[in-house]
């Protein structure tokens, strides 16, 4: 059997069910395929697969047709729509437009966090990684804390949901409640503002292509939820692992952006966000595997474990279950290997996460006995498949 990585120690802070006795690829009794893999999980990506992950397959249930978002869609549809959408999320567009207005969000945040002496991180990051998506998005025009609040019930609702049975009717009811209730609230008024004095932001370039208003509702969910989310766990988590590793944290403090962009890689790819990809054959896929070719089926979910497929050795090289921002990466390989996701759908708002990390987390650690005062409860969101970080007690001596 093929062998992705010797068990051993993991420095990951979420993970750590690693073992040698877990094929690159394999599938299990219902059918469904795991990858494990680094070259599996790159050939996967890259053929021809449909997007099963984030509810999309629940999403095309829907009795309502209206165009899908960006994250949903596949082949020729979604290449160009994410080219169009792409540009507000470049290295450009986060240098030039972005960046001041994480620096003025965050230092306003760390200010008030000093003055409290502390409190809980996740809280502050969300509202961090609310503010920075929402003023990409658009979703400029409501209470900032309210509309947290309405994102994060659907981000955290019940997507097991049909017609088959009570239960499963009544989440449906609850999300198309929450949804109802942060359109109202939330995406009409941006829309309203934006048709009178348009913007360069998301929503903004929805209208001008016709695009309805349950369709710029789910593109806000999709954006300002999984920015969010997304960004908000991953600060806290740089936070967690730099601050009992004084090593770390000054060589991240001192060095240039390169240096700690490589930090901020290598901690993601030891501790992905979204830990799970979910993908559906559109037809039969070959996957090569131990010197021989695996077929997986037209019709097939196939499971992308991301924990272990970033600490594949064959991508991530020597040691990879220890931080090691220096490692040696073969071209073609991303530091955070699949941190990011991989293929057609690879995440947009990779530069805006990167910089708004970057931006928070200098001014965080720089803050003069600053200590852990509880570390955070590790939770799981099913939802994005990946990890959340809760009650992250901070305290300044």
């Amino acid at each position: 059997m093929e062998k992705i990585i010797e068990r051993e120690h993991t420095d990951s802070k979420t993970f750590s069910d690693f073992g040698a006795d877990k094929p690159p690829i394999e599938r299990d009794a219902r059918g469904v395929w795991h990858v494990r893999g680094y070259v599996q999980a790159k050939t996967i990506l890259l053929g021809e697969t449909l997007q099963a992950g984030f509810s999309s397959e629940l999403a095309r249930q829907m009795p309502v047709r209206i165009t899908s978002p960006v994250l949903f869609q596949d082949g020729p549809e979604h290449r160009e729509q994410r080219s169009q959408i792409a540009k507000f999320f470049t290295p450009t567009a986060t240098q030039q437009q972005h960046l001041p207005v994480m620096e003025k969000y965050a230092d306003r945040l760390i200010a008030e966090f000093i003055n409290r002496r502390g409190g809980d991180l996740n809280k502050v990051t969300a509202q961090m990684a609310l503010a920075v998506a929402g003023d990409v998005v658009g979703l400029t025009n409501s209470d900032r804390l309210k509309m947290a609040n309405r994102l994060n019930a659907i981000l955290h609702g019940d997507m097991n949901f049909g017609m088959s049975s009570p239960k499963q009717v009544w989440s449906y009811l609850k999300v198309q409640w929450n949804m109802l209730w942060f359109y109202l609230k939330d995406v009409r008024p941006a829309i309203r503002a934006r048709k009178r004095a348009p913007q360069q932001d998301v929503i903004s370039h929805l209208i001008s292509k016709g695009r309805t208003g349950p369709e710029i509702l789910i593109e806000c969910i999709t954006y300002g939820a999984a920015g969010m989310a997304t960004t908000q766990e991953f600060i806290c988590l740089a936070a967690w692992q730099m601050l009992q590793n004084e090593e770390l944290k000054n060589e991240y403090l001192q060095g240039d952006q390169e240096t700690r962009y490589h930090v901020l890689h290598e901690l993601l790819r030891l501790d992905p966000v979204v830990a799970h990809l979910l993908r559906r054959a559109k037809a039969d896929l070959m996957v090569g595997s131990a010197g021989t070719q695996v077929t997986i089926p037209a019709g097939a979910l196939i499971d992308l474990h991301l924990n272990e497929v970033n600490a594949d050795a064959r991508a991530a090289g020597a040691e990879p279950l220890k931080i090691n921002p220096h490692r040696s990466m073969e071209k073609g390989i991303p530091r955070s290997v699949m941190g990011f996701g991989g293929g057609p759908h690879r995440c947009v708002g990779e530069f805006v996460a990167l910089a708004e990390s970057d931006v928070f987390l200098q001014r965080l650690l720089r803050v003069q006995g600053l200590k852990i005062e509880r570390e955070p409860d590790v939770l799981r969101n099913e939802n994005i498949k990946g990890f959340e970080l809760r009650n992250f007690m901070l305290t300044i001596d």
